[in-house]
C-alpha cells in the first residue's frame, strides 16, 4: 500500500493538490512558521512547540494583504476585521504545527531528493516546460521567501499530505453505494403545482392607513436620504487639442522627411508561393519520416527543373503537399518560421524544406520588388500627421509636468495653473459617488477623487489623473450637497405602495397555508383551483435538473418527503416565488437508474474521492482535538 502511495504522490492529481496548498502557503505567509526568534514572546504553544508572536504577526500581515488585495482599497479593514483576520492566521499556524507533528510521529519522511525533484516539477517554475531558476527566484522574490523557507515549506507539504493523500487513495465504494446515489441524483418525481401571484391580491382593496406610513418613515430613515452630490471645476490637457496647434511649413516638413527618410521607404516585397507538407495530428514516427521524405523529393524535383513556368501546383500533387496563392509580403508580414529563408531568396529561387510547427514548407520567390524611397508629395500628409504627432506629444509630457507641478504649489484654486498653461477652466454637473454623469463624471476615477478626504474636505486641488493615455485632467471642488432626509410627504407614495405589496404577500402566504390545508383534507385540487378562477399544473415525472420548471417549484418537489411515507399519499408543500407564491404537490417518487457504465464509474470514483476526503477530514478534527494548544496571548491584542 505504502509504495502504491508513493506512486500517486508523483502523479498529477497529487501534485495539484499539494502546489495549491504550498502557494497558498506562501500567499498567507505561512512560511513565518519556520521563522524561529528567542526574543519573541509566545502567542501559542503545541504540544510543547512554541508559536511565537513574530510569526503570528507575517502571517497577519500577509494574509490582510490577500483580502485587501481581493476586495479592494475601497473596503478598508476593520478592527473588528483585524481580530478575525488574525485568529484566522493563529488557527492556520496552529493547525499547521499540529498536522506536521502527526505525520512525523506516525513515521512519514521526505527526503531531499524528493524535494529537489518535486520542485523542479512545479509547472510555476518552468519556462518552455523546464525548471527555469531565473523563474524561481521571480517568484520567490515576490513572496518575500528564502530559498531555504520554500524548501522547507515545501517538506512540510509533502509531509503533512502524506496521511490526506493515504486515505484518499485507499477509499473505496461499494456497488450500493453507487446504486444508492444514482438512485438519489437520477430520481424523478410525478408532480402537480399551482401558482399564487402577489398580483391577484394587490388587485384587491389594500387600506394603508397614515400612521402605518408615518412609522414605516421613522423606522426607515436611511431607505429616504437623497446621495450626496457635487461638482467639480477642472482643468483638461489633451493631445487632440496640442495637435490641432501646430501648423508645421513645408520647409519644416521636408527636414523632417529627410531626417526620417526610412520611415518613408518602400521595403523589398517578394511574391511567394509554398508548397505544405502538413504532418497529421498524432502522427507517427513514420508518419513524419514520409512528410520529410515527401518534402525532399518535391524540392528535388522543383530543382531539376527549376524554370519560372515550373508548375507547382502538379509538383505539390504528386508529393502529397498543399500549394497555396502566391501573394506580395514584406520580411515582416512572412511568417516568423519563414522569414529566415524568405530573405535570401531573390526572383526564382526555391528554398530547401523548411520545419514548422505544422510540418514542412518549400518556399519559392516568383518575383521581387526591390526598395523604393516615396517622394515627399506622395507622404506629405504622412509626414505632416507623425510631425505634430510626435511634436504634440513632447509638448504634452511638458505641460502635464507643469500642470502638476502648478496645481500642487497652488492647492487652493486651479486659477494660477490655468493663467500660466492658458488652458480654460471647465465646470461639471452635480454627480454622485456610485452613479455615472455623461461629462467628466462618467470616470470612475473622476467619482473617487471628488468624494476623497483631500478634495472635498480639504478642498485641495486633485493629483493629476489620466482618463486615457492622451488626456488628464486636475479637479477642485466647486460646490457640495450634503446627504438630506426627504420629507413624509415626499415619499409617502412610495411608502404605500411598499406596504400595500407587503400586505398582499402576506395574504398570499396566508392563503397557500390554508390552501394546502384543504388539499391535505381531501379537497378536490382541480375544482378548489377553478373556484379561486386558479389554474392547476400536472408537471408529470421531472428530474431534479429540468430546465422547464421554475427552480424554487423543482427545490420544493425534491425537498418534499416521500408521498409513500405520508397520510394521504401525496406530499404538499408552498414556495415562495418571484411573482408570488406555489404550492406544490408530490403524488409519486421514480428512483434513478444507471444509464450506462461509464456513468456508473463516475459516481464511484466521486463517491471515494467525497469519503476519502471526508476520512481525512475526521482525522485532522481528531488529530488537533488530541492535540495539547495551549494559546498563551490573543490573536487581537
Amino acid at each position: 500500500m505504502l509504495q502504491t502511495i508513493r506512486e500517486h504522490t508523483q502523479g498529477w492529481v497529487a501534485g495539484t493538490i499539494i502546489t495549491i496548498i504550498i502557494l497558498t502557503f506562501a500567499l498567507w505567509g505561512i512560511h513565518s512558521y519556520f521563522i524561529g526568534g528567542v526574543a519573541n514572546t509566545n502567542v501559542a504553544v503545541v504540544n510543547g512547540v512554541d508559536i511565537t508572536k513574530e510569526q503570528l504577526t507575517v502571517s497577519y500581515e500577509r494574509l490582510r494583504r490577500q483580502v485587501q488585495a481581493q476586495y479592494g482599497s475601497t473596503n478598508p479593514i476593520t478592527t473588528r476585521d483585524e481580530s478575525a483576520l488574525k485568529s484566522r492566521a493563529l488557527q492556520s499556524l496552529i493547525n499547521m504545527e499540529v498536522l506536521k507533528q502527526a505525520s512525523a510521529s506516525q513515521g512519514f519522511l521526505v527526503s531531499d531528493r524528493q524535494i529537489n525533484i518535486y520542485l523542479q516539477s512545479m509547472p510555476e517554475f518552468q519556462v518552455d516546460g523546464q525548471f527555469s531558476l531565473d523563474r524561481f527566484q521571480e517568484i520567490l522574490a515576490s513572496t518575500l521567501l528564502s530559498t531555504s523557507e520554500f524548501l522547507e515549506l515545501i517538506r512540510t507539504s509533502l509531509l503533512i499530505n502524506q496521511p490526506k493523500l493515504g486515505l484518499v487513495f485507499t477509499s473505496f465504494s461499494l456497488p450500493d453505494e453507487t446504486a444508492s446515489a444514482i438512485s438519489l441524483v437520477n430520481q424523478e418525481r410525478n408532480i402537480d403545482y399551482i401558482t399564487i401571484p402577489t398580483q391577484y391580491f394587490l388587485s384587491q382593496p389594500i387600506v394603508i392607513s397614515a400612521d402605518k406610513i408615518k412609522a414605516y418613515y421613522e423606522q426607515h430613515t436611511a431607505d429616504f436620504m437623497t446621495p450626496e452630490q457635487a461638482n467639480v471645476e477642472y482643468l483638461e490637457l489633451s493631445l487632440k487639442n496640442l495637435s490641432i496647434k501646430f501648423n508645421p511649413t513645408d520647409v519644416v516638413l521636408k527636414s523632417f522627411y529627410n531626417e526620417n527618410i526610412n520611415s518613408y521607404t518602400k521595403p523589398t516585397t517578394w511574391k511567394i508561393a509554398s508548397i505544405e507538407f502538413p504532418v497529421p495530428a498524432n502522427a507517427t514516427e513514420e508518419q513524419m519520416k514520409q512528410v520529410v521524405k515527401n518534402a525532399e523529393s518535391a524540392y528535388k524535383a522543383l530543382k531539376e527543373n527549376a524554370s519560372a513556368s515550373t508548375d507547382l501546383s502538379k509538383i505539390a500533387t504528386q508529393y502529397s503537399g498543399r500549394l497555396t496563392n502566391a501573394s506580395w509580403m514584406t520580411l515582416t508580414e512572412a511568417p516568423a518560421e519563414l522569414q529566415k529563408a524568405v530573405s535570401g531568396l531573390t526572383a526564382g529561387d526555391i528554398s530547401q524544406p523548411i520545419k514548422t510547427a505544422k510540418g514542412m514548407v518549400i518556399v519559392k520567390a516568383l518575383d521581387i520588388q526591390q526598395p523604393k524611397m516615396l517622394s515627399f508629395d506622395a507622404v506629405k500628409d504622412k509626414v505632416r500627421d507623425a510631425y505634430v504627432r510626435q511634436h504634440a506629444e513632447e509638448k504634452f509630457t511638458e505641460i502635464r509636468d507643469q500642470l502638476a507641478d502648478l496645481t500642487y504649489e497652488h492647492p487652493d484654486s486651479l486659477q494660477f495653473a490655468a493663467k500660466t498653461l492658458n488652458l480654460p477652466i471647465k465646470t461639471s454637473e452635480l454627480f454622485t459617488k456610485n452613479k455615472p454623469g455623461k461629462d467628466i463624471s462618467q470616470y470612475k476615477k473622476v467619482r473617487d477623487a471628488a468624494f476623497s478626504n483631500d478634495v472635498m474636505n480639504l478642498e485641495n486641488n486633485s493629483d493629476v489623473i489620466p482618463l486615457n493615455p492622451e488626456t488628464v485632467v486636475v479637479l477642485h471642488m466647486k460646490s457640495h450637497v450634503s446627504s438630506s432626509l426627504l420629507s413624509l410627504d415626499e415619499v409617502s407614495a412610495q411608502i404605500e405602495e411598499k406596504l400595500k405589496v407587503q400586505e398582499a404577500e402576506k395574504r398570499a402566504d396566508k392563503f397557500a397555508e390554508d390552501l394546502i390545508a384543504k388539499l391535505q383534507s381531501g379537497s378536490n385540487p382541480q375544482q378548489l383551483a377553478t373556484s379561486y378562477k386558479l389554474k392547476w399544473y400536472a408537471a408529470g415525472l421531472i428530474g431534479r435538473y429540468a430546465s422547464k420548471i421554475d427552480t424554487a417549484i423543482l427545490d420544493l418537489a425534491f425537498s418534499l418527503p416521500n408521498p409513500a411515507n405520508v397520510q394521504n399519499k401525496i406530499s404538499y408543500g408552498s414556495a415562495r416565488l418571484p411573482s408570488g407564491y406555489a404550492i406544490v404537490a408530490v403524488k409519486s417518487v421514480k428512483p434513478g437508474v444507471i444509464a450506462d457504465q461509464k456513468q456508473a464509474s463516475v459516481y464511484a470514483e466521486q463517491i471515494q474521492n467525497s469519503e476519502g476526503l471526508l476520512e481525512y477530514e475526521l482525522y485532522k478534527q481528531s488529530e488537533i482535538a488530541k492535540a495539547k494548544v495551549k494559546v498563551t496571548q490573543a490573536a487581537g491584542q
